[in-house]
């Protein structure tokens, strides 16, 4: 498993951040426009990301 977990949604940063999941840090994207959002990739991390998206599409 990757260490870090790059994300390109402000959205679903934000609600992992309220879920009390640290950011480690933002960069600017390499295409276009916006940033990377930048988490600890642990397990607990991976399954509250995984109920975001599937609450995104839901």
């Amino acid at each position: 498993m990757n260490e870090f977990k790059c994300l390109f949604s402000l959205r679903i940063a934000r609600q992992l951040i309220k879920e009390g999941y640290s950011l480690v840090d933002t960069e600017p994207a390499r295409k276009g426009s916006g940033l990377v959002f930048i988490f600890e990739n642990t397990p607990e991390f991976q399954q509250a990301l995984t109920r975001a998206l599937k609450a995104k599409n839901a």
